[in-house]
């Protein structure tokens, strides 16, 4: 079995090359992050021919599409993925796209698998577009919503923001009354691959692979500080209310699938933030 993985340098893609099955030829693209553990192939997503090009030299059976950035939506998730479905459909690859929660209102969770992107953000309306453009166009792809995606240690980019600013005293102000379901990189990435070695009608569909605990910005903030031997009486808990733009305010998943078909199941935040000894 080969599988390309877009964003092979990213924290998901990067756990995704660590964890792969000893049968599984792995390949993956990268942009400016290094890649490691796997065969890379440099390459800009949203340039449709050249992602064709890739397609057809390393003719992949399977693509996990995990790269993505919350800076250019319409370049990094929209086209990158609209390049991605089309070389999938080209070559006959199939694929598991990396949908987001960030998608929902958050007035109505916990969200089903069957719940309707209805957007209320910049980022979450790219990635509403990505996600029913690869159901739409590709009914048999896995579709798979996921959360912040935190790694204990080396701290993933977000939690290292939050340590830092701890570090260095700066006003750090984390909102109360916004719940999400924090999964652990390792969890999410073996879940990958349990989805992805699936037979393609058991594959198909959305997916929800989030870890069971729900838990604030906030609440987070103050799991990572303690982990790592901080004070969080620096953090300030605010309310979404203070934030400029508006956010989702309720996006726990339910993970019925996940439950019913796969062996890995995610830690709740707190359990692989502080693992038992």
């Amino acid at each position: 079995m080969r599988v390309l993985i877009t964003g092979g340098g990213g924290l998901l893609g990067g756990e995704l090359i660590r964890q792969a099955p000893a049968d599984v030829e792995v390949h993956a693209t990268r942009r400016s992050s290094p890649v490691h553990g796997a065969t890379s192939h440099p390459v800009d997503l949203s340039d449709a021919a050249a992602v064709q090009a890739l397609f057809a030299a390393v003719r992949p059976d399977l693509v996990i599409h995990t790269a993505y950035s919350a800076r250019e939506g319409e370049r990094d998730i929209w086209r990158a993925t609209e390049s991605v479905v089309g070389a999938c459909q080209e070559t006959g690859a199939a694929l598991v796209h990396m949908s987001t929660d960030a998608l929902l209102d958050g007035e109505s969770g916990p969200y089903a698998e069957d719940a309707e992107p209805d957007p209320v953000h910049e980022y979450g309306r790219w990635k509403a577009r990505a996600e029913l453009h690869v159901r739409a166009s590709m009914p048999n792809a896995a579709v798979v919503r996921t959360s912040l995606i935190v790694r204990a240690d080396p701290p993933d980019v977000g939690s290292a923001s939050v340590l830092d600013a701890l570090r260095r005293g700066e006003p750090l102000r984390l909102f109360t009354d916004e719940l999400r379901c924090p999964t652990a990189v390792e969890d999410l990435a073996a879940q990958l691959w349990e989805v992805a070695r699936l037979p393609a009608d058991r594959r198909a569909g959305v997916w929800h692979l989030v870890a069971p605990e729900a838990v604030s910005r906030y609440a987070l903030g103050v799991l990572l500080a303690t982990r790592h031997g901080l004070n969080p009486a620096g953090i300030t808990p605010v309310a979404s209310a203070s934030s400029p733009v508006p956010r989702p305010r309720d996006l726990r998943l339910l993970t019925t699938r996940a439950d019913r078909e796969l062996r890995t199941r995610a830690r709740p935040i707190s359990a692989a933030l502080f693992p038992p000894r």
